[in-house]
């Protein structure tokens, strides 16, 4: 049973508590630093001289005249964070700078009929590719968001519908073992969750860590769900806690291991649009729309107001709000965020704002918020990079990474 934190455990928990802040802050005074950590102004100047000594600050005058009043501001050039996501579609290799700043983006359509080692090979080709260019040593962590159900245990395992190949490999292990970089691996709803709730728009960080979150992505057939709580992902006992389209809503359809047609997903997902718009085609004959029309066809007829769009959009909203109404009751959060997979509109969002007040109390649906995600960039490669990030701060590594970084770096020259 560990008691405590021996002074070296310290040091390195206070080093990383300033580097957090000036990555959230961009830049800080030595003052303001003190005032914000609760360290010592002694503390704070141990710990800026040695990142001085590293290399990994510099100091601007903001015009006070005084040391004290000097600007501080992370210098972290060529450190990376590499992001990487599969879906049924497409896979995604992101990589972000230290700071957040989106450095490269790729993105590769796959054939789920394809072999997944052909798939997995032409990725790691790919990620060669980036780290060759950027040098891999200046990687200092790396994520890869997987499809679900994932079930995180000492060997991970995606069962994901329609593309079961996909459990044959544990990409996570595979790359890790491939580019000798250390990988973690997330559910993608969840990390697209974790992204949503970084990025809210609050005042005060206080305020944001008591914030409850539920947030959605549907790119097909499925809806993946992410839950934070008080700054937490929501793992559950295998990790597959947010699985929500698995929800049985309708008691009466076929439920079995090949297909699940009474769960919330097979009616709220993305994908069921398509559905919705073969019901009643031939009632909307005038419509551009056809059997052969995919989701996006359907959402761009739907904002310009094509009749049959909206009476499938109008269903897909209904279907939503009815089981979202369920998440709260269930959790309760203070937000819930649809994906940007759904359309971003005050129509749709409206719609299934007015779903939801059918099923949940007024004096309940005050205090929740349901809205669409303000995110511009990819919710779930950006969670990838925040995880990383919150992984090695929690775990106090960040600074021997850069350090290593730096080390490497000034033996190359």
């Amino acid at each position: 049973m560990r008691l405590g934190l021996n002074n070296n455990e310290i040091q390195k928990m206070n080093r990383c508590l300033v580097l957090k802040l000036m990555l959230e802050k961009n830049s800080l005074t030595r003052k303001e630093l003190s005032s914000a950590t609760g360290l010592q102004k002694a503390t704070i100047t141990n710990i800026i001289n040695e990142f001085l000594s590293v290399g990994i600050v510099s100091e601007n005058e903001d015009g006070e005249g005084s040391k004290r009043g000097e600007k501080l501001r992370l210098s972290l050039q060529e450190m990376y964070i590499l992001s990487i996501s599969v879906s049924r579609k497409n896979y995604r290799v992101y990589l972000y700078t230290l700071d957040g700043t989106r450095k490269k983006a790729f993105e590769q359509a796959i054939n789920m009929k394809e072999d997944i080692l052909n798939i997995f090979s032409s990725m790691k080709k790919d990620i060669r590719l980036i780290l060759d260019e950027i040098g891999k040593s200046n990687v200092i962590g790396a994520c890869i968001g997987i499809p679900g159900p994932y079930i995180k245990q000492a060997q991970n395992v995606a069962l994901v519908s329609d593309f079961e190949q996909l459990s044959r490999i544990d990409m996570r292990k595979e790359l890790e073992n491939e580019f000798h970089i250390p990988f973690l691996s997330e559910h993608d709803a969840k990390l697209s969750a974790f992204a949503e709730w970084k990025t809210l728009n609050m005042e005060e960080e206080d305020d944001k860590r008591n914030v409850s979150l539920v947030a959605l992505r549907s790119t097909g057939i499925g809806i993946g769900a992410g839950i934070i709580i008080q700054g937490r992902i929501v793992e559950g006992q295998l990790g597959i806690a947010g699985e929500i389209g698995h929800m049985g809503i309708n008691y009466n359809e076929k439920r079995n291991n090949i297909k699940h047609e009474g769960i919330w997903e097979q009616h709220a997902g993305t994908e069921a649009a398509v559905k919705y718009v073969k019901e009643r085609l031939y009632e909307f004959p005038d419509s551009v729309l056809s059997e052969n029309s995919g989701y996006r066809e359907i959402v761009d007829a739907y904002l310009v107001n094509d009749p049959l769009a909206v009476c499938a959009m109008d269903k897909l909203a209904w279907m939503t709000g009815y089981g979202l109404a369920s998440i709260i009751y269930i959790l309760n959060p203070d937000y819930i965020i649809l994906g940007r997979d759904y359309p971003e509109t005050d129509k749709f969002i409206g719609k299934v704002r007015k779903a939801v007040s059918e099923f949940v109390h007024p004096l309940i649906l005050e205090h929740v918020s349901v809205k669409s995600s303000e995110m511009k960039d990819d919710s779930i490669v950006r969670g990838g990079y925040y995880f990383v990030l919150d992984y090695l701060l929690k775990h106090n590594q960040l600074l021997d990474c850069i350090k290593k970084v730096k080390e490497t770096a000034d033996t190359a020259d």
